[in-house]
């Protein structure tokens, strides 16, 4: 409430600035052009509050995606050893399985070859079908992080920098002398026409993190039912495999 006292004023100040006669503005002397030049540090420091206000927002939403990315990884890698730790036990299991077997009826014997190859060559398999879905879930995460994250952050990035400077940026490009009124006038119209930038800030991250969420529950569902289907897939396999083993004669 305060800061829009003082732009308010300032504004008033600035368009009266120019009506006042030359006389009246020399009576008011050397204390008046100190409290101007005061006001010029007022907005500097308004300005960098924009900014650090904007940066904060940057940095909540920059942990909730961080978050969100972590926990979704975690997901992944937690179906993963799921769907490993059952390969590893239906690998072993058809092993042993064929072993025996092949023990009775001869380690040599064509038909106890061909299976056990054949076991072998299917949790290699396994293991390349699960290193693509963990590649595509990279990707798609990558992709995601790129296109709806890193432009808006940098986006906002830039607002917050620029306001940092706005106010050197006015005095290069006025005689901070002569036209110091100027100056200040430029100042509080510029905060007003940013002074909701946290606002759209807010809402623009709010908007983006929901779209996240709705993007990588996407991934998340594709990449689990590739998972699913290929352990189911293997442990059916590998059940039609080890009966197909023990019927070698």
């Amino acid at each position: 409430m305060l800061t829009k006292l003082v732009i308010v004023a300032l504004v008033a100040f600035g368009q009266l600035a120019f009506a006042i006669p030359v006389q009246n503005e020399e009576i008011e002397g050397t204390q008046s052009k100190s409290e101007e030049a005061a006001l010029l540090v007022e907005f500097d420091r308004m300005f960098n509050q924009l900014a650090s206000d904007i940066n904060y927002k940057l940095r909540v939403y920059r942990m909730n995606h961080t978050v969100r990315v972590k926990n979704l990884n975690a997901q992944f890698i937690s179906r993963y050893a799921i769907t490993i730790t059952e390969i590893q036990h239906m690998k072993q299991h058809a092993k042993e399985a064929i072993l025996d077997h092949a023990l009775d009826i001869g380690t040599q014997n064509p038909c106890i070859v061909e299976k056990n190859d054949e076991a072998v060559r299917r949790a290699t398999q396994a293991g390349r079908d699960l290193a693509a879905a963990s590649e595509k879930a990279y990707s798609d995460l990558a992709t995601i992080n790129r296109i709806y994250f890193l432009p808006l952050v940098k986006q906002f990035q830039s607002s917050a920098s620029e306001f940092q400077w706005v106010t050197t940026a006015k005095v290069e490009a006025n005689n901070p002398v002569n036209n110091l009124q100027t100056i200040l006038r430029d100042l509080a119209f510029h905060y007003q026409d940013n002074e909701g930038m946290v606002d759209q800030v807010i809402s623009g991250l709010e908007h983006e993190l929901e779209s996240f969420q709705y993007l990588i529950n996407n991934v998340r569902r594709e990449v689990f039912t590739k998972i699913d289907y290929i352990g189911r897939s293997y442990l059916f396999n590998m059940e039609q495999l080890i009966a197909e083993a023990l019927r070698c004669e």
